[in-house]
Order: structure tokens, then C-alpha cells, then sequence
């Protein structure tokens, strides 16, 4: 009689901790918020080639927020798609600019510009009146 209580109490503690698991399982899941925060945008990114496309898509490999990253050297425009609670458009332009590529709103530094492959240096838009600094120092 002690066997068939013991294995009783046994069998109810399993079923009791499998259930309790399943129930935190599910818990989990739901904590897990489906952010609905994807965004496609497209902008310009100068650029001349191939190599340039490598660099330009690179700049953003591996970013956080970042599920795709396709840049078009034929008609120069980039397409991203990003989670916004991750990763800003401004954050992205950032960082094309700083591995040599221009975009309308960010310029990459002379530097960096300057170190692309030959092939890679573009014809860079002139820098507008209220955005150049080289008459007056900061």
C-alpha cells in the first residue's frame, strides 16, 4: 500500500512540474513582445561599384536592429530594413558615412573619403553653404 501511495505522490509531482513547466513556457512566450516596429526605408548613398557595394552593405552587417541592408550601385539608392527600437535611420546613415560613403544628410570625413580604393571615390555632392565650416573656426 506504501509502494502504490509513494508512486501515487511520484507520479502527481511529475505531473505537477510538467504542467507547472508548460504553463512557465507559455508565460515566456508571451513576455516575448512581438515588437511591430520593422521599417523599410530607401535613401541615396554615393558610390561608383562593386566594391563600393561590398563596403557600403558591410558598414551595416551584424548591426543590431538591421535585417537587410541592399544597395543598388546602378541607380545609388540603399533599401534598409531595421527594428526602430533598436536602431535609428540617422544611425544608419551614420555609419555608411563612417566607412567613406556620403548620403544627403551625413558626409563622410575627408579622411576616411580619401582612403577608398580609387575606383571607389566617387563624385561627392558639394557641400551645402549652411553646412561648410571652413571659413570660420569652432
Amino acid at each position: 500500500m506504501k509502494k502504490i501511495i509513494l508512486s501515487v505522490l511520484t507520479l502527481s509531482s511529475v505531473l505537477v512540474c510538467t504542467n507547472s513547466l508548460k504553463a512557465f513556457t507559455s508565460v515566456e512566450k508571451a513576455i516575448v513582445i512581438n515588437h511591430d516596429d520593422k521599417k523599410t526605408d530607401t535613401f541615396k548613398v554615393y558610390g561608383n561599384c562593386g566594391m563600393c557595394e561590398k563596403t557600403i552593405e558591410g558598414a551595416l552587417k551584424g548591426v543590431k536592429g538591421i535585417d537587410k541592408a541592399d544597395w543598388n550601385k546602378e541607380t545609388k539608392m540603399m533599401e534598409v530594413v531595421y527594428h526602430t527600437h533598436d536602431i535609428s535611420l540617422d544611425d544608419i546613415k551614420k555609419k555608411i558615412a563612417e566607412v567613406g560613403y556620403d548620403t544627403e544628410e551625413h558626409r563622410a570625413s575627408e579622411k576616411v573619403y580619401n582612403n577608398l580604393p580609387g575606383c571607389c571615390q566617387y563624385e561627392r555632392p558639394e557641400v551645402k553653404k549652411e553646412e561648410d565650416h571652413s571659413g570660420h573656426n569652432h
